[in-house]
């Protein structure tokens, strides 16, 4: 192929791939398997000569590609970075939802409500914080993706693989704020039965002070029985 080209010019990238072709097709076959015995300096040679007569376009839409994957490549890991905030963000909410709860099951039910609306306010910060962040990285993404497409027609095939990954990090942000949702509603269920044992403790306790103030008024023998009675039931308005 080289003799008959020499007087033409050089040979052109079709001619180097008919060349390469020719070698593979010349070359001994190993016996009873599928490969053959291809002389590597001749190949590498014919390869590098292929490389050398590339034709610009090839060379700068070839850049082009591996920008794009490198794009693709930076939003995934984005899109993984947010995931791992938004996981470490539910978790933390949750641990200081729980240690909110058993704090507010110790205090009375007025500390126990205001303790419930903090965390109730903690937890709709961190939502906002989280869905705001899952929006600006899933922008970024997006944007950088449409100026690929912009740059080269080549690369409009990443625009739907880019709209997938964004797709999967805007459903998986959703489902870690469903989480931390439900982390805050198991919360208040448990302040709410909390709240609930606590009244009912005070309750029977208010029942019992009560019963054991009238069993002293009605005692014949109590001493004083004019004034002391209304301190008592003074005491007893306090207690409750």
């Amino acid at each position: 192929m080289s003799a008959g080209t020499e007087g033409v010019g050089p040979p052109t990238t079709i001619d180097l791939l008919q060349a390469l072709e020719a070698l593979v097709a010349e070359s001994r076959r190993v016996p009873f398997t599928g490969t053959v015995a291809v002389n590597d300096d001749e190949l590498l040679t014919l390869v590098e000569r292929i490389r050398v007569s590339l034709p610009d376009e090839v060379v700068r839409a070839q850049a082009i590609l591996e920008e794009r994957e490198r794009i693709l490549t930076q939003s995934e890991e984005e899109a993984a970075r947010l995931r791992e905030r938004a996981e470490a963000a539910a978790r933390s909410l949750a641990e200081r939802t729980q240690a909110t709860a058993r704090r507010a099951a110790e205090q009375t039910a007025d500390d126990a409500a205001r303790v419930r609306a903090q965390a109730e306010a903690e937890a709709a910060r961190r939502e906002a914080e989280a869905r705001a962040e899952a929006h600006r990285v899933l922008a970024e993404a997006q944007a950088r993706a449409e100026q690929m497409v912009a740059q080269h027609a080549v690369v409009r095939a990443a625009e739907e693989r880019a709209s997938a990954i964004l797709e999967e990090a805007r459903r998986g942000a959703e489902a870690i704020t469903a989480d931390a949702e439900e982390y805050v509603g198991r919360a208040e269920e448990y302040v709410r039965t909390v709240l609930a044992d606590l009244e009912d403790h005070l309750a029977k306790v208010t029942a019992t002070v009560r019963n054991g103030l009238s069993v002293m008024q009605r005692r014949p023998d109590a001493p004083e029985a004019a004034g002391p009675p209304a301190r008592r039931g003074g005491g007893a308005r306090r207690a409750r």
